[in-house]
C-alpha cells in the first residue's frame, strides 16, 4: 500500500491553466474518486500522477519520493482506461502476460501470476479468447487483470466504466469495490458519475475549472456540502436551494421564505436543529437554504415523532414525477423550484396542497454571494 501526496501542483498548456493549484494527501490502501464534470482537470492531474503529462509546478509524491522526473514505467503504478487500450492479435492470457514479459519475470513465475489474477476476476475461462471475442464488461475485466498482474503500488482508473451499459455498470461497480477490499490497494478514479463516486470512495475530491471544492468521506460531501456546487453537483436529485432570510424564533434562529397554499402565499418559518455561534451575525440577513430532496417528505405523524428537529408546512404542488419508490414532487420555496421525495400513496394532483415535513437537522445554510456554507 503506497502513500500519494500531490503539493500544489499547476498544470499550464501553453497561456491556459488546466490545474490551479491542486493539494491532496492519501494514505496507503484508500479510494480516491477524482469527481467532477468534463474538462474540470480530473484526467489531467491523473495523467501527470501517472507521468503521462509533466508538472508545470508543484510535486507528485508517492511513497515519500518525489516522482516528476521519473518516467511511468519506473513509477510502479499501473493504469486502466477508459477504452481498455487491448491488443486485438494478442489472446486474453497474452494481453495479461505482456507487461511481465517486458520486464523480464521468469516464465513459471508469470504462469502463476496470470492464473492467480484470472481467477480473481473469474476470467479464467477466457485466456484463449482475443478481445473480439469479448462482451465489454469482459474486456474491462481483462484490462483490470493487466493492471492487476503486476502487483503497482498504486492503480489508476480512467472512467473505466463510461463504455457499459447502465446494468453491467453497476456489477462492475461492484467487483471494482470488492477487489479493493481484498486487495487494500491505493486506488485513484477518475469519473463524472457521481454515484460511483458515492458507492466506490474513501474520499472525494470534487472539482471544478482546475480546483479542488471540496476533499472529504464520500458521506461527509453528500451531508455538508462545502458549497453550494458540491451539494447541487452530489446527489440525485441534487440539493434543494431555498432564498431565505435567518429570522430570529423565541431563543432560537429559524430560516425564513414564501410558499404558496391554499390558494394564498405566506411565510413558514423552520427552526434550525442546532445553529452554531457563527451564525448568530447572520440574524435578519439573506442565506440560501439547502436541504436534501429526501429530507423534505410528506407529513407523516409517525415520522414526526422520532424526528424531533421535523418541522410541518404546507405548500402548493406544481409537478409530479413518478419513480415508483418515490414519487418526486415539485414545489416553489422561496421563489426557487424544489424538490420533494413524497410516498406515492400520499402525492395530490398539481395544483393541490400537500403538507410536507422539512428534517431540519439535515439542513445546510450558504451564503448567497460567495456560495460558500455558512
Amino acid at each position: 500500500m503506497a502513500s500519494l501526496e500531490v503539493r500544489n501542483v499547476r498544470k499550464r498548456f501553453g497561456e491556459t491553466e488546466v490545474l490551479k493549484g491542486i493539494s491532496l494527501d492519501l494514505e496507503g490502501g484508500e479510494f480516491l474518486v477524482l469527481l467532477g464534470p468534463s474538462g474540470c482537470g480530473k484526467s489531467t492531474l491523473l495523467n501527470m500522477i501517472a507521468g503521462l503529462d509533466s508538472v508545470t509546478e508543484g510535486d507528485i509524491v508517492i511513497d515519500g519520493r518525489v516522482v516528476n522526473a521519473v518516467h511511468p514505467k519506473n513509477r510502479d503504478i499501473a493504469m486502466v482506461f477508459q477504452t481498455y487500450a487491448l491488443y486485438p492479435n494478442m489472446t486474453v492470457k497474452k494481453n495479461i502476460a505482456f507487461g511481465l514479459e517486458m520486464r523480464g519475470v521468469p516464465r513459471d513465475e508469470r504462469e502463476r501470476l496470470i492464473a492467480r489474477t484470472a481467477a480473481l476476476l473469474q476470467i479464467d475461462h477466457l485466456l484463449g479468447r482475443k478481445p473480439a471475442q469479448l462482451s465489454g464488461g469482459q474486456r474491462q475485466r481483462v484490462a483490470m487483470g493487466r493492471a492487476l498482474v503486476r502487483d503497482p503500488k498504486i492503480f489508476l482508473f480512467d472512467e473505466p466504466l463510461s463504455n457499459l451499459d447502465a446494468k453491467l455498470r453497476v456489477d462492475m461497480r461492484t467487483e471494482i469495490k470488492k477487489l479493493h477490499a481484498r486487495l487494500g490497494t491505493t486506488i485513484v478514479y477518475v469519473t463524472h458519475d457521481q454515484i460511483e463516486a458515492m458507492t466506490l470512495a474513501t474520499q472525494i475530491a470534487v472539482m471544478r475549472a482546475g480546483i479542488i471544492e471540496q476533499l472529504a468521506p464520500p458521506q461527509e460531501v453528500y451531508e455538508q456540502p462545502a458549497n453550494m456546487y458540491v451539494g447541487g453537483f452530489v446527489g440525485s436529485p441534487p440539493m434543494n436551494f431555498v432564498p431565505a432570510t435567518l429570522a430570529a424564533e423565541g431563543n432560537a434562529l429559524a430560516v425564513r421564505f414564501a410558499c404558496t397554499a391554499n390558494g394564498s402565499s405566506g411565510d413558514v418559518v423552520l427552526p434550525l436543529a442546532e445553529p452554531s455561534a457563527a451564525l448568530a451575525r447572520w440574524r435578519d440577513r439573506p442565506v440560501v437554504f439547502g436541504l436534501r430532496p429526501e429530507a423534505l417528505t410528506d407529513f407523516s405523524e409517525a415520522e414526526a415523532g422520532i424526528r424531533p428537529h421535523a418541522h410541518a408546512f404546507d405548500c402548493r404542488v406544481d409537478v409530479l414525477e413518478p419513480t415508483g419508490a418515490d414519487t418526486l414532487t415539485y414545489i416553489e420555496l422561496g421563489g426557487a423550484t424544489a424538490i420533494a421525495r413524497v410516498n406515492p400513496r400520499r402525492a395530490v394532483r398539481p395544483g393541490q396542497t400537500l403538507r410536507l415535513m422539512a428534517d431540519m437537522s439535515h439542513a445546510s445554510l450558504f451564503d448567497p454571494e460567495t456560495e460558500r456554507r455558512i
